[in-house]
């Protein structure tokens, strides 16, 4: 097959991995072999007009390419359509700019939300995979806490913080909702790209995804399956992901003053929260608000375990044991050792998943053939929470009178 200098040039330009960017690429190389499927001749040279997230007006992009206006037109909507341009109006006069994004969050991703193009070419899907892995392999140890500008930036549930007076605005979604006056539901680009390689969760990629501002005209004009929605509609996906335990998570490329997408995303399957996972960098995908246990109301249920969708809080960790109190390891981090692949986390999707450590529960829980948290209702019966402790059994138990009359008091 004949090598593509012009292919190797645009990959090179737009590729975060070192190594890519300094020599030529091979035609096994991820970057080139899937623009070189993808994209034809005149496509990559009206590509290689553009510098990486600079803009260009369409006048400037008629001038630089020497076409005319016409041929500049059609391959523009072209490229659009593939994603690997985008466009917005984000400048004082409001006309349209075009503009070359980096591969991710970017052009692999626009190419991925693009349904035909990825079922034509799953070697769309696979790119997207490798650009969300290969050029953060040995940065992520020395990634502060909150990303640093490099792929997604987790946000809490917000009527988590509603409460709490040290949430920032930047935290909450009401303040990057309330930033914008366009929204549009698209589907997610991991969700999609997992289905196509045979390796998803079953987990729905569609309107999971929230575009704003411009980015919601890009995704509905240019065949990525978006849709445009009201704010209430917006607010009740929020809540329908949260049900299911998703995390959100919004652009993290342009400082604090912007955004163009809230996600939804599935442990497991967000490429984003996956680098952390899997290199075991927890700084990746950390929140810069911090939630804390009121130990005075806390009485040890699990409950918050048992809906925690990554386990990041586990049971059994505050018990003692015949041999006496139980010692429990601690994480490692990047910014205290040397760390490399020997440090990562292979099994990722397994172990983030387990949400208790081997000395188990309370022993009067695990005795209960319900597994009902008996040391939870019975703190707030001793308290007088009468319908407290009722509350918190049926939320595990919906038939409490029934097993009363048949409980043989493992618990005790």
């Amino acid at each position: 097959m004949t090598y593509r200098d012009n292919i190797d040039k645009l990959a090179r330009r737009i590729t975060d991995r070192i190594p890519a960017k300094v020599k030529k690429l091979s035609q096994m190389d991820p970057e080139y072999e899937c623009l070189n499927e993808i994209l034809n001749d005149e496509q990559c040279d009206l590509c290689l007009c553009f510098e990486v997230r600079k803009p260009l007006s369409f006048e400037e992009v008629v001038k630089k390419s020497g076409w005319p206006a016409g041929r500049v037109n059609r391959v523009l909507n072209e490229v659009c359509d593939i994603g690997m341009i985008e466009y917005n109006w984000e400048n004082a006069d409001h006309h349209k700019q075009f503009v070359l994004p980096q591969f991710v969050p970017g052009a692999a991703e626009f190419m991925v939300m693009n349904k035909d193009l990825v079922e034509e070419h799953p070697i769309v899907a696979d790119f997207f995979e490798k650009m969300t892995r290969l050029p953060l392999e040995k940065v992520t140890p020395m990634v502060p806490p909150g990303g640093a500008g490099i792929g997604m930036h987790v946000i809490p549930v917000e009527k988590a913080i509603h409460a709490n007076q040290e949430a920032i605005s930047v935290e909450k979604i009401s303040h990057w909702l309330n930033k914008y006056d366009k929204y549009a539901l698209s589907p997610c680009s991991c969700r999609r790209q997992q289905r196509v390689r045979g390796e998803g969760t079953g987990d729905v990629e569609a309107d999971v995804c929230i575009a704003v501002g411009d980015m919601a005209d890009y995704v509905v004009q240019t065949n990525k399956g978006g849709h445009y929605c009201t704010y209430e509609e917006v607010i009740e996906t929020l809540e329908r992901c949260e049900r299911k335990g998703y995390v959100h998570q919004i652009t993290n490329i342009d400082g604090e003053d912007k955004i163009f997408a809230i996600c939804n995303c599935a442990h497991g399957v967000c490429n984003a929260l996956r680098t952390s996972q899997l290199f075991n960098t927890p700084n990746m995908s950390a929140s810069a608000y911090r939630a804390h246990v009121d130990s005075e109301k806390c009485v040890a249920c699990g409950k918050c375990v048992e809906i925690c969708p990554v386990g990041a809080a586990k049971l059994g960790q505050k018990l003692c044991t015949k041999a006496g109190p139980v010692t429990y390891p601690k994480q490692e981090l990047p910014d205290a050792v040397k760390w490399g692949p020997e440090k990562w986390n292979w099994n990722f999707r397994d172990t983030a998943k387990v949400n208790y450590c081997e000395t188990g529960t309370s022993p009067c829980k695990s005795a209960c053939p319900a597994h009902l948290p008996v040391q939870g209702y019975i703190k707030m019966a001793k308290e007088g929470r009468y319908m407290d402790a009722l509350k918190l059994i049926k939320d595990f138990n919906p038939f409490p009178a029934v097993c009363g009359a048949i409980c043989n008091r493992r618990c005790e």
